[in-house]
């Protein structure tokens, strides 16, 4: 009897260690996947915020091309009118 009582107080004692440690185990099991989870969906919001930031910086690409043409144009009226102003004072001074 004396040794099946002395299993017995063994068993729970080794089950008081051992269940702490187990259960410390699976919550750090536990807590390496939340860790992982929420890495993986932080990825994806990353990955998320930089298609829509490409686009955002082709949209601005687009729009500065357009006026780039659009002040090329007004260049290049501008040394028409340069030149034709030119011209026409020349004409002034030559009829004087």
């Amino acid at each position: 009897m004396s040794k099946a009582l002395n299993l017995l107080k063994l068993c729970f004692c080794a089950s008081l260690i051992a269940a702490p440690i187990v259960l410390f185990l699976g919550g750090l099991a536990l807590a390496e996947s939340d860790v992982y989870f929420n890495l993986k969906r932080t990825r994806e919001a990353l990955l998320a915020q930089r298609q829509e930031l490409l686009n955002a910086q082709h949209a601005v690409q687009a729009q500065l091309n357009e006026l780039q043409r659009r002040n090329d144009r007004i260049d290049a009226y501008l040394k028409d009118n340069d030149n034709s102003l030119r011209d026409v004072e020349g004409a002034l001074r030559a009829s004087k």
